[in-house]
């Protein structure tokens, strides 16, 4: 009895998912908004809400990548105007020059060669460290960072 009384609620709640075109993993996924671009480094989808977002402003182009590391490649030799980042704490655009990084936390965003955070203030970029751990960098520090990875994987 306990068996029909699962398989109907079970029909009830998941056929409607598929009759809708939607999966029941699709109800996981989270909220990135629309896409943006491709970063031109990984190809990865850029969507207007990833954590891990990176707008660039190099001679008079708008270039999106999907994290900093990849940005650094993308900036390597351009004439640079503006860096933005996503401040992880309200998912708005900050100037990344002015921005503080947290890699190397348990906290791994859906990035492969440098999983950061970006955060307005020393402070939020500290207190998410202590809380999940990884280590705290500024812009040029996080930059180099970048740069190291990339030559260690060059050399691979």
């Amino acid at each position: 009895m306990k068996n029909k009384i699962f398989l109907v609620l079970s029909l009830f709640f998941v056929f409607p998912l598929f009759s809708f075109g939607q999966s029941p993993l699709d109800y996981l996924k989270p909220e990135f908004g629309r896409k943006i671009g491709v970063c031109s480094i990984c190809n990865m989808d850029v969507f207007e809400k990833m954590m891990t977002r990176v707008e660039i402003l190099a001679d008079d182009t708008v270039y999106h990548a999907c994290g900093i590391g990849c940005a650094s490649a993308i900036m390597e030799g351009k004439n640079v105007k503006d860096v933005k980042v996503v401040d992880f704490k309200n998912l708005k655009l900050i100037d990344a020059k002015k921005a503080w990084f947290v890699t190397g936390s348990v906290v791994l965003p859906a990035r492969a060669m440098l999983p950061e955070f970006s955060f307005s203030s020393k402070e939020d970029a500290e207190k998410f460290s202590k809380l999940y751990g990884g280590y705290v960098f500024d812009y040029q520090g996080m930059l180099n960072v970048a740069k190291k990875i990339r030559e260690e994987r060059k050399k691979n």
